[in-house]
């Protein structure tokens, strides 16, 4: 019997035009409303999808995988929907666009970028000494798939990379893991912190005014895993010393509430959760290799750990 696939998304009709020729043998159905999946997911083996409303995933009583187009899945770890018996697997693959996103910012203001780019329009001819990221000291929180490709980078632009990490076995290119409790340890020595953290009961408000105020002078604060891994009012009373600098993906209620202090800040940049972004074509790709996988009964890639939420 052919599997039965469901991708449910708002782009659903494009997900199926890419892999409709690449799954061979498959039963895809396409669905943006519950509706459309209605008499689809009694039988459906296979969900693709960010998520899918309970009414919808409690009839799906065949599922056998479900695949997150997401990196993060609180949700999905915690529904009582969604069997222990069913595989969740997290997409792997926004590690590298979301390092192109830190270096992005760093070399923007390393180089100098938006003054050359004012000045350009006063025709002045002003040359300054660029801030090398040679040199310069990283922490990663998190060394999942995300922070793995960013320390990878660090390390190619000749950084020191630092990193927290909840077992702290040794990590490629990663000069020296720190178990979370010695966070205090790490986050005096970086000069640019990145926060790509997932969402726990153990991570939420992993930094609050006692860590940030340990960073450096000067220092630069990159939040992109999840919002509420910082606790933003802290966040907000430290950037108004000016102590730091900071860049930020992620928050605790998005979109921004117009009313957050966050916006008036000048050293701080937000960015509308965009640092990992859903592009089909790559998603699709990481999910046709494991779709081979699990018809040859071989292991998944991306498996979340239920346990630890990730």
């Amino acid at each position: 019997m052919s599997p039965r696939l469901l991708i449910y998304h708002k782009d659903s009709r494009t997900y199926e035009e890419i892999l409709s020729d690449k799954l061979l043998g498959a039963e895809i159905r396409s669905a943006t409303r519950p509706e459309e999946a209605s008499d689809f997911v009694e039988e459906t083996e296979i969900v693709f999808s960010l998520g899918i409303p309970d009414d919808l995933l409690k009839r799906a009583k065949r599922l056998r995988w479900f695949a997150s187009m997401a990196a993060g899945n609180e949700g999905l770890v915690n529904n009582p929907h969604l069997p222990d018996k069913v595989a969740l697997t997290k997409t792997t693959i926004y590690g590298e666009m979301m390092a192109e996103y830190v270096f992005a910012y760093l070399l923007y203001f390393g180089r100098q970028v938006g003054t050359y780019l004012t000045e350009r329009k006063e025709k002045a001819w002003n040359r300054r000494r660029p801030v090398r990221l040679r040199g310069k000291v990283m922490g990663i929180l998190g060394l999942g798939s995300v922070g793995k490709e960013i320390a990878k980078r660090g390390k190619q632009f000749g950084m020191t990379v630092l990193g927290v990490k909840r077992n702290p076995e040794p990590v490629e290119n990663v000069d020296q893991v720190f178990r979370p409790g010695d966070l205090g340890k790490m986050t005096p020595q970086v000069d640019i912190l990145v926060v790509a953290l997932p969402l726990t009961p153990e991570t939420e408000h992993s930094l609050g005014e006692k860590e940030l105020l340990l960073m450096k002078e000067g220092a630069f604060l990159f939040s992109i895993g999840r919002g509420r891994t910082i606790d933003e009012k802290a966040l907000v009373k430290v950037l108004k010393t000016n102590r730091i600098q900071a860049v930020l993906d992620v928050f605790e209620t998005e979109p921004l509430p117009p009313e957050s202090e966050l916006w008036d800040l000048k050293n701080v940049v937000i960015t509308p959760h965009v640092s990992g972004v859903n592009i089909p074509e790559e998603i699709c790709e990481e999910f046709i290799r494991n779709y081979h996988r699990w018809i040859e009964g071989e292991p998944l890639i991306g498996i979340v750990d239920r346990k630890k939420g990730y």
